[in-house]
């Protein structure tokens, strides 16, 4: 990539088609390689450091830490996370007759490495099948109203139309709260939804982790739900239903005992590093290659994960969110998954995070947050989900000290709890 190409510096995204098209005829030119996309948190810097030259996408991360950051990516990293997406589809049988690649209808905001994915990928499949325009619906979807059944309907079945026309298959991407509406809900609309999303080629769900039962449920009505892990650090999903991308590695470091360790990936789609807003750089979590020509970077995330022996991989959760109380660890998502899968409070419980508060006896205690479903007593709730962990397998010192009852979780860009901003309202209540 020039350094010297201009940044394309989209105005900031509103949800509306106009700022959807905007973007994607930016993200066009980064595609044709003839300019560079800034989406940082930050103004763009008017030269790169050194190192950084071959930066053709700029993207904002936060992780689940709060701390917004710049993601520098380049633009072959961006066509390798592209290509092996396409690489596993035609192997799979997902999309044979278009070498992997396919039509996509967008439906999440282009400010965060998913949602550019998507316009990217529609813009590779022009590149690749030859077609004259990005494989992408005329009119792009308005995103600014609540997304429910009624919606989706309104806006795959145009592209589903324009897509079969074109003969090519049809591929979409999700956060789990989006799919979880429409395989949960039980109006004539959300069944109508489910049969529009059964004839999607693939459905990526990712940004956080899917409660397994509604993949159960959307894949016993035979939609083509596919999991993805990923990260900015990462061009988006690398690992797909738990199985590593072509080209892409994935190792534990120090594993504990009972085979738990922190995520390292190497891949051709990492990115070159942070970018920060005093003109300076962050590597730290990347590794290069051992030499010219040997395997690629790696990248250490902040993931606890463990592999099995046919390498699947099981995200335990991050490292820097493991509870430490009275000497005992306890990693929050195991008493989350605890929750949604209670039988004594399903209809009860919509959401829920565990986080650990500051406790001069404990050094960490156990607190929750969790979100209602309607008509459920607030009054009631955090006696019922104290009493139903204590009947669960749930060890005593994992049970939250306290629940706290929500209206909404804290949430960072697409799908993810914002686990400060929840730690925070746990320690004032």
């Amino acid at each position: 990539m020039n350094s010297s190409l201009p940044w394309l510096v989209p105005p900031a995204h509103d949800s509306s088609a106009a700022s959807l098209e905007a973007h994607s005829r930016a993200i066009g030119q980064l595609m044709a390689g003839t300019g560079r996309l800034w989406l940082g948190p930050f103004p763009a810097p008017s030269t790169l450091p050194e190192g950084f030259d071959d930066t053709a996408l700029v993207v904002p991360t936060s992780g689940s830490t709060g701390v917004a950051k710049a993601v520098a990516l380049s633009r072959s990293a961006l066509l390798a996370s592209q290509d092996a997406t396409a690489a596993l589809f035609a192997a799979d049988g997902t999309a044979p007759d278009t070498r992997g690649h396919g039509f996509w209808l967008p439906l999440l905001p282009p400010t965060h490495i998913a949602g550019v994915q998507v316009l990217a990928r529609a813009h590779r499949t022009a590149q690749v099948l030859g077609l004259p325009v990005p494989a992408l619906p005329e009119v792009l979807p308005d995103l600014r109203g609540h997304f429910d059944a009624a919606a989706f309907v309104a806006l795959a079945e145009p592209a589903l139309a324009q897509a079969e026309a074109a003969g090519l298959p049809v591929f979409t991407s999700l956060v789990p709260t989006q799919l979880t509406r429409i395989i949960t809900g039980a109006t004539g609309a959300d069944a109508r939804a489910r049969g529009v999303l059964r004839r999607f080629a693939a459905v990526l769900v990712g940004g956080a982790a899917t409660r397994p039962e509604v993949l159960a449920k959307a894949r016993a009505q035979r939609i083509a739900v596919r999991t993805t892990y990923g990260s900015s650090e990462t061009a988006g999903g690398c690992v797909y239903d738990r199985a590593a991308l072509p080209g892409v590695q994935l190792r534990l470091e120090a594993p504990d005992a009972a085979g738990a360790g922190r995520l390292v990936i190497t891949s051709p789609t990492l990115a070159l590093g942070y970018l920060t807003a005093d003109g300076g750089t962050d590597t730290t979590p990347f590794a290069p290659a051992a030499a010219p020509g040997a395997a690629p970077r790696s990248f250490v995330t902040s993931d606890l994960a463990e592999l099995g022996e046919d390498g699947a991989l099981s995200v335990l959760g991050r490292a820097d969110d493991v509870i430490n109380t009275g000497g005992r660890k306890v990693l929050p998502q195991d008493v989350e998954r605890a929750i949604d899968r209670s039988l004594m409070l399903q209809g009860l419980v919509r959401t829920s995070v565990v986080v650990g508060v500051q406790d001069p006896d404990w050094g960490q205690r156990v607190e929750a947050l969790v979100t209602l479903e309607q008509g459920t007593d607030p009054t009631e709730a955090a006696a019922l989900v104290r009493s139903a962990l204590r009947t669960s397998e749930v060890p005593a010192h994992m049970i939250p000290k306290l629940v706290h009852v929500v209206r909404e979780l804290p949430m960072l860009g697409i799908g993810k709890v914002d686990r400060a901003a929840a730690r925070r309202l746990a320690a004032e209540g």
